[in-house]
């Protein structure tokens, strides 16, 4: 995995000066390829989740927004939908989510269609989007961002290795998101992103365990 870049300039008088430049969020959690598909086990699930990034994103100006599709993989049962974007300008963002009905997402299924509550099988948009990441950060940093009238916290807490039923030699950027809503949409939890492939882990606030990557699959443009 990327290891974090470090800058080194000289001032007049020849001292070294060691300028931060830190990990590129946006190659953590990648969303280029003509495809791209993973698959998930939970400890605690008698089935396996299929992620899928379905083909023409929409734009926003040179952004590019795409889909994630969160299913039970067989026999096949959507969950959920967010919408991300991930690139060296603004870094990770959300653009909104939609819960399936009868999804498992973690919550408790009480939404009731009030300010800051989900109303399943019709998307929750946020415009402007949810900022999670800068394009770059070192452990420690913090994005404060809000949506929906909700206050989110995104803190990269550090490098660490992330091993899964496919891969057990990566190192991940571990991605704390939290929010104040008291029924917090599935992107809120802990995430272990490594770079060239995204999620190696991902664990929704809630659960006890993380669903951890199987496979992954990708077809170039």
């Amino acid at each position: 995995m990327r290891k974090a870049l470090i800058a080194l300039t000289f001032t007049a008088c020849g001292t070294p000066d060691y300028q931060y430049a830190g990990y590129r969020t946006y190659e953590h959690f990648p969303l280029d390829g003509a495809e791209r598909e993973w698959l998930y086990k939970h400890q605690e699930k008698d089935y396996l989740m299929k992620v899928e990034k379905l083909p023409n994103p929409a734009a926003m100006g040179s952004k590019r927004i795409h889909t994630l599709r969160y299913a039970q993989d067989d026999p096949y049962r959507l969950m959920y939908s967010i919408k991300w974007s991930s690139d060296s300008t603004d870094g990770v963002e959300i653009h909104g989510y939609m819960l399936e009905d009868g999804g498992d997402d973690g919550s408790d299924g009480n939404d009731t269609g009030a300010a800051g509550d989900v109303i399943t099988g019709q998307w929750v948009e946020f415009s402007p989007p949810l900022h999670l990441t800068e394009f770059q950060m070192a452990p420690g940093d913090a994005v404060q961002s809000s949506a929906g009238g909700f206050d989110y916290t995104t803190t990269f807490e550090t490098m660490e290795g992330c091993p899964n039923d496919w891969r057990n030699d990566w190192d991940c950027m571990k991605v704390v998101i939290e929010s104040t809503e008291p029924d917090p949409p599935p992107f809120v939890g802990t995430w272990h992103w490594a770079t060239r492939y995204g999620a190696s882990l991902f664990q929704p606030q809630g659960e006890n365990y993380p669903w951890t990557l199987v496979t992954a699959e990708y077809v170039a443009d």
